[in-house]
């Protein structure tokens, strides 16, 4: 299925599936109305099915505007016309809980009452889809995640315990939908957890490396008592001017841009300030992404670079700091501990307080959202900042991950 939706496109499949809504949205209204309706010639002896036609005209003829939108780099074109796509697609949704009231509830089916409820779906449909591209896509969340990682099973008498917490931001996407602002906010969540580690997990632009200046303006003011660590996403390694974004992650003195290398790193035990308990080492591993897809045969890549950087290394703590998840297999083979991924966006999408259950996430990644096991290696797949060909989220807010790690 993932391969599947790969391959057609999430575009195209918005589209398509625009279609086939509205279409949907047709027969409900035919149905709730008994199949009453006279010849199309005629529809304006039938008002309501005439609105309905209408609307539905509308909402196909608005969806182009996705088109002009990008055509002559409109952004709020582009915007109204995703909102006309979205709203198609719930209603027919929405229609089909009204079309159930319609038929279950008593005196539901009469008079005006199937066209009130059509409308109503509709209404909610909109203000759904407005809700989607507006709040949806900025307010930034804080998830947490607590995982405990024991290695040494000799004395701990002493009961002290090492902590490491661990700010991740990912999938930034500067661009048309996703303003310096939007991240300015992220780094202020970020900043007021005192982390002791930030990662960055890769595609800090949309499309354009030209704005690596701005982005880095933002990220620079990022605190960590261990370091700023990034990596790089696809979008990154394949987006006009990708050089000069390199370029400008590599030169800022904040950010440690780690191209399939290691950083290291000394913890402490919770409350420890001038010694006299045992420190731990920990290791952050970075591993770019090889293009736009993180296909079977690259995971060759994470493969070489893992066994090259973890060979004769004796840490505490290995992380793992890559774009794509699929890299847990590897990881995983060579007992690291932590691994920390993004690229899913976490689906943008999904039924909510169903968490991974009902989400878009489901169709594009096998690791698309939260905290995963793979035997003693730990996976956490954030959904990200920022967001991708369809500006908008709903269930799936953007976040900043927080990450605690308990060292034995």
């Amino acid at each position: 299925m993932t391969k599947l939706v790969l391959g057609i496109g999430v575009v195209q499949i918005m589209r398509i599936g625009q279609i086939t809504a509205l279409l949907v949205v047709f027969f409900e209204s035919r149905l709730m109305q008994d199949m009453s309706w006279p010849e199309i010639g005629d529809l304006t002896e039938n008002p309501g099915g005439f609105s309905i036609i209408v609307s539905l005209v509308m909402l196909l003829v608005l969806s182009e505007l996705v088109r002009v939108g990008r055509w002559t780099s409109t952004n709020s074109l582009e915007w109204l016309g995703h909102i006309a796509r979205f709203t198609g697609l719930l209603w027919a949704i929405t229609g089909f809980i009204a079309l159930l009231i319609a038929w279950l509830v008593p005196g539901a089916n009469n008079g005006d009452a199937p066209l009130f409820l059509l409308g109503l779906a509709g209404g909610l449909a909109l203000a759904t889809s407005f809700y989607a591209f507006s709040i949806g896509r900025t307010r930034i969340v804080v998830r947490r995640f607590t995982i405990t990682q024991s290695r040494d099973t000799n004395d701990n008498s002493r009961g002290e315990r090492t902590e490491l917490l661990i700010a991740v931001l990912s999938d930034l996407h500067l661009g048309d939908f996703v303003s310096t602002a939007h991240i300015r906010r992220a780094v202020g969540i970020s900043n007021n957890e005192t982390p002791d580690v930030v990662l960055l997990v890769g595609d800090y632009v949309d499309k354009f490396g030209s704005l690596a200046a701005d982005l880095v303006a933002e990220l620079t003011m990022l605190k960590a008592r261990l370091g700023v660590f990034a990596v790089l996403g696809n979008h990154d390694v394949e987006c006009c001017d990708s050089p000069q974004l390199i370029d400008e992650l590599e030169r800022d003195q904040t950010i440690s841009l780690l191209r399939n290398t290691s950083a290291f790193g000394e913890i402490k035990p919770a409350g420890e300030v001038d010694g006299g308990l045992t420190s731990k080492t920990v290791q952050i591993v970075g591993i770019e992404s090889p293009g736009d897809e993180w296909a079977e045969e690259s995971d060759a890549l994470g493969k070489d670079v893992l066994r090259s950087e973890l060979l004769g290394s004796a840490v505490d703590l290995t992380i793992v700091a890559s774009h794509h998840a699929e890299v847990i297999g590897a990881s995983a083979e060579l007992v690291v501990d932590l691994v920390v991924a993004g690229h899913t966006h976490g689906g943008q999408l999904a039924l909510p307080f169903t968490g991974r259950l009902l989400s878009v996430g489901r169709l594009t990644a096998r690791y698309f959202l939260g905290l995963y096991e793979h035997g003693t290696t730990k996976l956490v797949v954030t959904a990200g900042i920022g967001v991708g060909v369809i500006p908008a989220r709903i269930g799936v807010p953007p976040e900043v991950a927080l990450i605690r790690v308990l060292l034995d």
